[in-house]
C-alpha cells in the first residue's frame, strides 16, 4: 500500500484474512458472535496499518439523523458564507455531528422546501440564515419540535434562539467614519434591498448623515435590481460593477461610497478603475463584512467587520448545546461591528482630538 494512501477497511480485511463486514463489527464494538482470536487479530492488524475509521461515514450509517444537523444558507459563493459554514463544520466535527448544507439561492420557496426535507430526514436541529422569514415559516419551524437557531439574518418576531449582528450600528459606524475623514457627499450603493439586514444598514447610513447635519440626497441612493439570485456565480461582484457604471453616469462623482458588502465594493472599484477613476484618489469606498479577500485587493478595502467565523461557531455551539441539553437556559447573542481601516478611504483632513 502506498505511503500516501490512507488505509481503508478493505485493507484491514484483506490483511486479516476476513470480510469487511466482520472487520466493521469488530471495530464498532458490536456484540455479534465472533471468536476472541479473530477479534484480537483484526484489532492488531488495524493498529499495525494505522487504520482510522471514517467518522462521518460511521455516523451516516447509524440511520436517522440523531447526529446530523441542517444548515440553510442563501449561498456560499460570497466568501462571508463560506467562512460561516467553515466555522459551523469545525464545531460539528469536534462534537461528532454531520452538517447537511442546503442553499436557498435567496428563494423563499427553497427555504421552505429545505426545512421540510430536513424535518423528514429527522435531523437533530437546524441552523438557518433566512432571507424570507414570515409567520408561515415560523410555524413550520415550531412544528418540527427540534432546536432551531437563526444566525446572520435574524428577526425580532422569531421566539427562538438566534445569533445576530447589529447591522444598524454597522451602517452608522461606516458612515460616521467617512464623515470623520472629511467626506460629506456620500452615496449608498446596494443590490436588491430584499432583506432586513440591508435595510438596517441603510437606516444607519441615514442616521449618521442626520446627526452630522447632512441632508439625505435620494440621487445618492444607488440600487441595482439586476441580480436577486444569491447563489449566482459572482452575483454580488456583478452588482457592484453595474453600480459603478451607474455612479459614472451621474453629473459628478460623490466624495465617497458606502457599499452594501465587500463583494459589491470590489466590483464597483474594478468598474471605476476600468473607466479611469481611481480609489481612493478620485472617490473613497468602504465595504461591509471584512471577507478575507478584502485585504488582498488593490487598494486594500476599508470595511466594517462582521465576524463570520465567530458567528458560525457561536451559533453551532448554541444549537448543539440545545440538542444535548434540552431546556438549558441560553441567551440570544447580538454581535457588534468594528471598523477595519485599510487604504480605500482617503482622509481629506484629520479632525483634531481634544
Amino acid at each position: 500500500m502506498s505511503e500516501n494512501r490512507k488505509c481503508t477497511i478493505v485493507d484491514v480485511a484483506r490483511a486479516a484474512g476476513t470480510s469487511t463486514a466482520t472487520v466493521s463489527r469488530i471495530l464498532s464494538g458490536s456484540d455479534y458472535p465472533i471468536s476472541a482470536q479473530l477479534r484480537k487479530k483484526v484489532m492488531q492488524v488495524a493498529q499495525d496499518l494505522n487504520y482510522k475509521p471514517n467518522l462521518i461515514g460511521k455516523m451516516l450509517q447509524s440511520g436517522v439523523g440523531e447526529k446530523e444537523i441542517g444548515v440553510v444558507l442563501p449561498s456560499i459563493v460570497n466568501p462571508f458564507y463560506g467562512s460561516l459554514m467553515s466555522a459551523v463544520e469545525e464545531e460539528c466535527v469536534q462534537r461528532s455531528y454531520v452538517p447537511i448544507l442546503c442553499l436557498s439561492q435567496n428563494s423563499s420557496r427553497l427555504e421552505s422546501q429545505h426545512i421540510e426535507m430536513l424535518g423528514q430526514k429527522q435531523v437533530s436541529g437546524i441552523l438557518l440564515s433566512c432571507m424570507h422569514m414570515d409567520e408561515a415559516l415560523m410555524e413550520k419551524l415550531r412544528r418540527l419540535e427540534i432546536p432551531c437557531v437563526l444566525f446572520d439574518q435574524t428577526y425580532e418576531e422569531y421566539p427562538g434562539l438566534n445569533v445576530g449582528f447589529d447591522f444598524y450600528q454597522g451602517g452608522l459606524l461606516a458612515t460616521r467614519y467617512l464623515i470623520q475623514c472629511g467626506h460629506r457627499d456620500i452615496a449608498f450603493a446596494s443590490g436588491p434591498m430584499d432583506r432586513r439586514s440591508r435595510k438596517q444598514r441603510f437606516e444607519g447610513y441615514k442616521a449618521a448623515l442626520r446627526e452630522n447635519g447632512i441632508r439625505f440626497n435620494s440621487k445618492r441612493l444607488l440600487l441595482y435590481e439586476g441580480s436577486t439570485d444569491a447563489g449566482a456565480e459572482n452575483s454580488e461582484f456583478r452588482n457592484g460593477y453595474e453600480l459603478g457604471r451607474m455612479l459614472l453616469q451621474g453629473e459628478y462623482l460623490p466624495d465617497a461610497v458606502f457599499a452594501i458588502n465587500d463583494m459589491t465594493a470590489i466590483g464597483m472599484i474594478q468598474c471605476l478603475k476600468t473607466n479611469g477613476v481611481y480609489v481612493p484618489a478620485d472617490v473613497s469606498v468602504i465595504g461591509f463584512d471584512n471577507i478575507y479577500i478584502s485585504d488582498f485587493v488593490e487598494p486594500a478595502l476599508t470595511t466594517i467587520s462582521q465576524p463570520s467565523h465567530e458567528m458560525g461557531r457561536k451559533a453551532a455551539r448554541m444549537l448543539l448545546d440545545a440538542i444535548e441539553q434540552p431546556g438549558c437556559a441560553q441567551e440570544n447573542v447580538v454581535m457588534e461591528p468594528t471598523l477595519v481601516e485599510r487604504r480605500s478611504v482617503r482622509k481629506v483632513y484629520r479632525r483634531l482630538r481634544r
